[in-house]
């Protein structure tokens, strides 16, 4: 699992903090640190993708983030 986020996002922490609470492993990846991924994501972070490339995009609770984890 992909975890786009950036630093110092308050949103993207509570995702990392559910994360890691339901034992969920993922990457964390800075959108800051390329154009393209800014240019995605900047308005939608923090995005989950899985390993079928399915989005989960904020708003979600972590009933939905477990289940998207354990679809994907």
């Amino acid at each position: 699992m992909i975890l786009y986020s950036r630093n110092d996002c308050p949103l993207c922490e509570d995702v990392e903090d559910s994360l890691l609470k339901l034992n969920i492993k993922y990457t964390f990846v800075d959108i800051d640190s390329d154009e393209k991924l800014l240019k995605k994501y900047h308005v939608r972070i923090p995005v989950l993708v899985n390993i079928h490339n399915q989005e989960l995009c904020w708003p979600f609770e972590e009933a939905e983030l477990l289940e998207f984890a354990h679809n994907g």
